[in-house]
């Protein structure tokens, strides 16, 4: 639900920067994670056409948020492996592979690079002169 919340805030923080394709970024983010968190309630198996949608919705985002020069370019590059190890899992399992939003090594590779995304606009937003 901070995720929802949060990439709802960064959404407007851009749009008024003028900032329209990081801003629309943070609104699909918004999309995918809403559709995973209506997924979470019918538990791990049930879950997996919503996790499809959901990190298929996060991929997108995360290449549209990391296609302008807004954040720094290590930060745009895990986000476009995240993007990358999200869509191939999310083809996996549309082509029949029995993965889980838990199976390793995919989709599980994505988590890291997610969370240094997630590292990097932190830091972004927190580091003086903002």
């Amino acid at each position: 639900m901070a995720l929802v919340v949060a990439a709802a805030l960064l959404t407007m923080k851009y749009q008024r920067q003028g900032n329209d394709c990081v801003a629309a970024g943070f609104l699909t983010f918004v999309a995918g994670e809403s559709l995973l968190l209506a997924g979470n309630a019918a538990g791990l198996e049930a879950s997996v056409p919503s996790y499809v949608g959901g990190t298929s919705l996060w991929a997108a985002a995360l290449v549209v948020v990391s296609a302008p020069k807004t954040f720094a370019l290590w930060m745009r590059l895990t986000a476009f492996v995240a993007a990358l190890l999200f869509v191939v899992s999310a083809g996996l399992i549309l082509w029949g592979a029995p993965l889980l939003p838990t199976s390793t090594p995919l989709p599980a590779a994505g988590y890291p690079f997610l969370v240094l995304t997630f590292i990097g606009w932190i830091w972004t937003l927190l580091k003086p002169g903002r």
